[in-house]
């Protein structure tokens, strides 16, 4: 459980915090993801198992937006 919720809380492309804010116990429209549009490309790059289940961080969100959205 420990392990679940620790990779939950870890962006799955870079490893850093991604700063959930329902994983922090949060409303979900506080969090930034629900203010952003994330492209495809980014959310591509996510290992399928994790697709669904864990959030991609701010900074990797950012690095694939010019390209992807």
């Amino acid at each position: 459980m420990a392990s679940e919720k620790k990779e939950a809380a870890a962006c799955p492309l870079c490893g850093g915090p991604n700063g959930c804010a329902i994983e922090a116990g949060q409303q979900a429209e506080s969090c930034w993801c629900m203010r952003r549009a994330i492209g495809e490309r980014v959310l591509e790059r996510v290992p399928p198992p994790l697709r669904g289940r864990v959030c991609v961080c701010r900074a990797c969100a950012e690095r694939g937006r010019g390209a992807s959205i």
